[in-house]
């Protein structure tokens, strides 16, 4: 079984943690070791106590970044490691060389599905190690490879966009409330749509399923109409570009 240092233990690091723990011998480290410990005892895994805030690295040790951008600095890293993979956001694979030595280096934005195992997670760095990458973050999920270039419009698709959704999802169900619906009821109906949806949407492409309940004159139409007239695709189009422009 191959090792992997975890540093972090938050959110994300958790679920990274349940999908690689049966594959790899994980060590886990970060700032409160107190943390670190609980961390391990809640998933069944090995801690690793840190002297001075020195992580020792062999040439045969891989290391996943799950700390937040600005906790790296709060990091030595002592020796050469075989691959480091990151998800800190907008710290690009110039700065992971800068801070960390190793043979290789993996980019990565994982998204919040990852805690269910459905994330879809966007990946870039060495191609030598590419292979190995999707074998790390296929584990919650999907993942794409990408140019380190295409990384913020990826980070605002993949990592934001959950945001918008839960939005739509939130207005659809006030929606149904405002009109009479009960909310428990009307939370039902959309949780199950959002769901059902997703699989077909595996299938079919958005058009076509749009065309599938659109009747000529009919209340879908009626519906896409006024969505159309309030200008949804724009407002969709302007959330991506800010997103970008701030990733």
């Amino acid at each position: 079984m191959k090792s992997l240092i975890l540093l972090g233990y938050g959110k994300m690091a958790k679920a990274l943690a349940q999908g690689l723990k049966q594959r790899y011998n994980l060590r886990v480290c970060g700032r409160n070791f107190a943390k670190v410990q609980a961390f391990c005892e809640e998933l069944g895994l090995t801690p690793l106590a840190l002297e001075n805030s020195t992580i020792p690295l062999k040439e045969d040790d891989e290391i996943l970044l799950c700390v937040k951008p600005y906790a790296l600095k709060e990091f030595y890293f002592h020796g050469k490691a075989k691959c480091v993979y990151s998800i800190l956001n907008a710290t690009s694979l110039a700065t992971l060389r800068e801070t960390i030595e190793s043979q290789n280096y993996i980019r990565a934005m994982p998204n919040v599905c990852a805690s269910v195992g459905q994330s879809i997670t966007s990946l870039c760095g060495d191609l030598a190690y590419q292979q190995e990458a999707f074998g790390v973050f296929d584990s919650i999920g999907k993942s794409v490879w990408l140019e380190e270039k295409d990384f913020p419009l990826a980070t605002a698709l993949g990592g934001c966009a959950p945001a918008f959704l839960a939005l739509v999802a939130e207005s659809l169900i006030d929606s149904g409330v405002t009109y009479g619906l009960g909310r428990e009821d009307s939370t039902q109906i959309v949780r199950t749509l959002f769901s059902g949806f997703a699989l077909l949407l595996e299938q079919n492409h958005p058009t076509l399923l749009k065309e599938s309940v659109m009747s000529p004159g009919g209340s879908t139409a009626q519906g896409v109409a006024a969505l159309e007239k309030h200008a949804l695709k724009n407002a969709f189009l302007e959330a991506i570009l800010a997103s970008k422009n701030f990733a």
